[in-house]
């Protein structure tokens, strides 16, 4: 079964931030090139929606958010029975726990 990509209004800015981005910092064919990978990448999710690790298996977070790794930014997203939906595309050098889940640290304190 194929499934649906639906893209978050985050996840859409996301793209958009890092076209600006390379853009400025690489030009148009490094631009163009990199964003083509991405959304190939997240394309592939509409035949193996699973192929992400789950967060929660990396973390121990509780969530089902799942990850894939393409040109140095994670696409999280979560699957439902008919679709794929794209939450956001973060650049690993991002804290993306902290912006996902307002997680700043994943120690135990309390000892």
């Amino acid at each position: 079964m194929t499934m649906r990509i639906i893209f978050t209004p985050e996840a859409l800015n996301d793209i958009e931030n890092i076209k600006n981005y390379l853009l400025d910092e690489y030009g148009p064919q490094t631009a163009v090139k990199n964003i083509k990978k991405v959304l190939k990448s997240i394309r592939s999710l509409e035949q193996f929606p699973l192929q992400g690790s789950g967060v929660w298996e990396k973390y121990g977070i509780e969530s089902d958010y799942r990850y894939i790794y393409t040109t140095r930014n994670y696409v999280f997203y979560r699957v439902s029975s008919d679709s794929v939906r794209v939450i956001r595309i973060l650049d690993v050098r991002r804290d993306f726990l902290s912006i996902l889940f307002g997680i700043n640290d994943l120690t135990d304190d309390s000892e």
